[in-house]
């Protein structure tokens, strides 16, 4: 492979000060401001075989033949790197304070985005080389000012050496709780065609159009997760469409918002007095006797009633500390609760201390679909009023066949009709030849009679245990983009937000021999 100007150069001159280069074969020096003309025309002139020079430079250089690349493209990768990952405004390369404080080369805003934009190019192209064969859709939809973007994230099993699934130790806990190999990569995060048409048919198209944009047949998507909204069940609906799992976390979100539908009256009246307490007058009383805030439910926050009523029974004692003379001044009295409602409230809260406990679960991001059942089915023990909503045959679940299917691949157990034709997608192609153990030449007849034979089951099914239960890696996604689309950044146009959040979720997909190879390809 032939070396590029910039390596060649780097390797036969020395840096005598700024734009100045001194050969080190001939000693002569030269300026080269822009480029590296006058450098590349000296060794013609004077050094025909420069290449060789700089081959042979190179490997002394460089004893462990290790693929070494040169300080300005770490520093663009590392200033890269800072940008998207902390998720700074490209000027932060222009502010002096970073200059001052670090040993980076100098960079300027307009450069970082085109670096920005080449990067990411060249992680969409490593994409569709190497993208799997077969995976699968995780998809969610985000509304950001007054834009509805969608989140498409591809996920598959990235076995990796040591990592499998089950992290548990224990003997008393089962071996399929977590999966280690799951991985997932961010295919797009763009904003409908239509965006005054939010149906089916629209995501839809957009499905086929990122399947299109990495050369991606309808048959390489084995299943799609999201949540259980109307729009997605059409999907799965459709006729010849990608097998729908629903979201556990949203599943068990509904569940935990009707088992609470009877306490309501009780909440709302406990949210009125957080939201008496977080006006400036009542934070103003609220600080003589503590220095914590308040919490409000809100609708949005899965956990924030949990937290809510937890405020509240750690206030009350503080609430009580407040004179009658200040209670009645801001007509305080009214809101507080009663003795009855506050017991209510403590017991409440212990039961919405056990549901937070099945939410932080869920929303991690090893769980199995085994797991997600085995909790779920423990939830509807404790709590049978949820049943409706949590138990592997709802109603408002879209393939129950699949989803049990699933499961019971995980656990090895037989699967029924309906079971095998959902999970048809997930057939091994080869499947192994049973085998015995033979016994040994010299083994005595006793011993072979005795001898338990270990004969391997016929694997059926390919590993299923990356499938995600829940749709929760689009919620952390959209709660980083949500910092990187801030108020002061809102004229960032949709394709160059995909291209920044692309970065820092799909890590594996680059490094610095990306910057190299981007600016090799600039010279």
């Amino acid at each position: 492979m032939s070396l590029s100007s910039r390596i060649i150069c780097n390797a036969l001159f020395t840096s005598g000060g700024t734009n100045v280069f001194v050969c080190n074969t001939c000693n002569n020096t030269y300026r080269s401001s822009n480029g590296y003309s006058n450098l590349l025309n000296h060794l013609r002139r004077h050094h025909p075989a420069y290449e060789q020079l700089a081959r042979s430079a190179l490997r002394e250089g460089n004893a462990l033949q290790l693929r070494v690349v040169d300080q300005r493209t770490v520093d663009v990768y590392r200033l890269v790197e800072w940008i998207v990952v902390d998720k700074l405004p490209f000027s932060f390369c222009e502010r002096p304070n970073v200059r001052a404080n670090t040993k980076l080369s100098k960079i300027n805003r307009q450069t970082v985005n085109i670096y920005v934009v080449a990067i990411a190019d060249c992680v969409e192209a490593r994409m569709k080389r190497d993208l799997t064969s077969q995976f699968g859709v995780v998809l969610d939809g985000w509304t950001r000012g007054g834009r509805h973007y969608l989140a498409i994230f591809a996920v598959f099993n990235g076995k990796r050496e040591g990592a499998g699934v089950g992290t548990q130790t224990s003997a008393d806990v089962f071996d399929d709780i977590h999966c280690t190999t799951r991985q997932f990569v961010l295919l797009a995060f763009c904003p409908l065609e239509d965006e005054t048409d939010l149906v089916a048919q629209s995501v839809y198209a957009l499905l086929a159009d990122t399947l299109s944009r990495y050369d991606r047949p309808w048959q390489a998507v084995t299943f799609m997760v999201g949540d259980n909204c109307s729009v997605n069940q059409s999907i799965g609906r459709k006729v010849e469409a990608v097998p729908f799992i629903g979201c556990a976390s949203y599943r068990f979100n509904l569940a935990r918002k009707d088992y609470l539908a009877k306490e309501d009256a009780l909440l709302e009246k406990t949210h009125a007095l957080m939201k008496r307490f977080s006006t400036m007058k009542g934070r103003a009383v609220l600080r003589q006797v503590t220095p914590l805030a308040p919490v409000l439910r809100n609708a949005t926050r899965w956990s924030s009633t949990y937290a809510m009523v937890e405020r509240y029974i750690t206030l009350e004692k503080c609430f009580r500390e407040l004179d009658h003379g200040t209670v009645s001044k801001h007509d305080l009295g009214s809101v507080f609760l009663s003795r009855r409602e506050h017991d209510k409230a403590k017991t409440l809260l212990g039961d919405l201390a056990r549901l937070e406990g099945v939410t932080k679960m869920l929303q991690r991001s090893t769980l199995t679909m085994s797991a997600t059942r085995r909790l779920l089915d423990q939830v509807v023990q404790n709590y049978p009023a949820m049943k409706d909503r949590l138990s592997a045959t709802a109603a408002v679940v879209n393939y129950s066949a699949l989803e049990t299917g699933l499961v019971k691949i995980q656990r090895g157990e037989n699967l029924n009709a309906a079971e095998r034709t959902a999970c048809a997608s997930f057939r091994a192609t080869s499947e192994p030849e049973d085998h015995e153990d033979g016994a040994e030449d010299h083994a005595s007849i006793v011993s072979v009679a005795f001898k338990r034979r270990k004969v391997s089951k016929r694997a059926k099914y390919v590993d299923v245990n990356f499938v995600p239960p829940t749709s929760n890696q689009c919620k952390r996604f959209f709660s980083a983009a949500k910092l990187q689309l801030t108020d002061l950044r809102m004229k960032m146009d949709a394709e160059r937000i995909e291209k920044v959040m692309l970065l820092p979720f799909n890590r594996t997909m680059r490094d610095v021999y990306t910057v190299e190879m981007v600016r090799g390809r600039q010279q």
